[in-house]
């Protein structure tokens, strides 16, 4: 029997014999799907980036039925036995081990018996990488779930993704404070985008300045909007922070150190952070072509 199926099938047996959790389950099959529903009519706050738009699509996605499974579980866990809570996570570590699919500690690590078959309803599909086999993880962190020292460059991106994800759904619920955000971000990105047109000897640590400032805006709206963070689950968003502190890239994990207290719109500065590392080196291509063409006239 296959991973998935040892999932599928001892949730189908838990709700056969737990009419109580499988009306639960049955109502958020309802209210999931008019959740999701809602969420493509929805606007997202907008800012740049580097993720592609198809991309960004499915992680949205992904935010969105983690936030109802989370809920789900709320409601669910206490019609649940220990014992069968306990049986259905170790099913679902097995699972991402043998699948690969590192998402599904995020995914379904918080959740409870019943979120995996509601997650597939709810549009939620394995991930397939190169060779078709989950995440193409190198660090090991995708299979075990176990935090390496650094993360490989498929699961930073993964979990960048996620995490930016995540901070839009957020932020959809507080237009305000989006919406001064989003101006913070636009900001920061297009001061950083003109540090890299100019001349100097250390443009990186001044591109840096710029998302450390912008930071600090971030948390002065945070200070001025604390009732809707105090307000929202943060959790997910949160979960996120110690992950990427190991990420291999050395800019990105800089980042997220510095920024992570500054509140919503550090997933969006940390993307910044991929952005300038792309920008300073088109910047030292262009400087480089420059100079041959210069010297290719003498």
């Amino acid at each position: 029997m296959g991973a998935q199926d040892a999932v599928d099938e001892f949730e189908s047996g838990v709700l056969a014999v737990n009419a109580p959790l499988a009306a639960v389950h049955a109502a958020w099959e309802v209210a999931g799907d008019a959740r999701m529903r809602a969420r493509v009519r929805a606007r997202l706050p907008s800012w740049p980036g580097v993720t592609s738009a198809s991309a960004r699509k499915r992680a949205a996605q992904e935010a969105e039925i983690t936030a109802v499974l989370d809920e789900y579980a709320a409601s669910a866990l206490d019609l649940i036995r220990p014992a069968d809570q306990e049986r259905w996570l170790a099913l679902v570590a097995d699972r991402q081990r043998r699948s690969g699919e590192g998402v599904l500690v995020d995914e379904l690590g918080r959740s409870a018996v019943g979120a995996s078959s509601l997650r597939e309803k709810l549009g939620g599909r394995p991930h397939r990488g190169p060779r078709r086999r989950g995440v193409a993880c190198e660090c090991g962190y995708a299979v075990d779930g176990v935090l390496p020292a650094r993360l490989c460059d498929e699961c930073e991106e993964l979990l960048l993704r996620r995490w930016v994800a995540e901070e839009r759904r957020l932020l959809r619920g507080m237009p305000a404070y989006a919406a001064e955000v989003v101006e913070v971000i636009a900001a920061v990105a297009q001061r950083q985008t003109k540090v890299f047109q100019s001349r100097g000897d250390d443009l990186d640590a001044e591109a840096f300045g710029k998302r450390k400032a912008g930071g600090r805006r971030l948390a002065r709206l945070g200070r001025r909007y604390r009732a809707e963070l105090d307000a929202a689950d943060l959790r997910r968003w949160s979960s996120f922070i110690e992950p990427l502190s190991h990420a291999s890239t050395t800019s990105m994990r800089s980042i997220v150190v510095k920024v992570h207290r500054r509140g919503l719109g550090a997933a969006a500065l940390t993307e910044l952070a991929v952005r300038a590392d792309a920008e300073s080196i088109a910047a030292f291509v262009e400087y480089t072509e420059k100079r041959a063409r210069s010297r290719w006239r003498i």
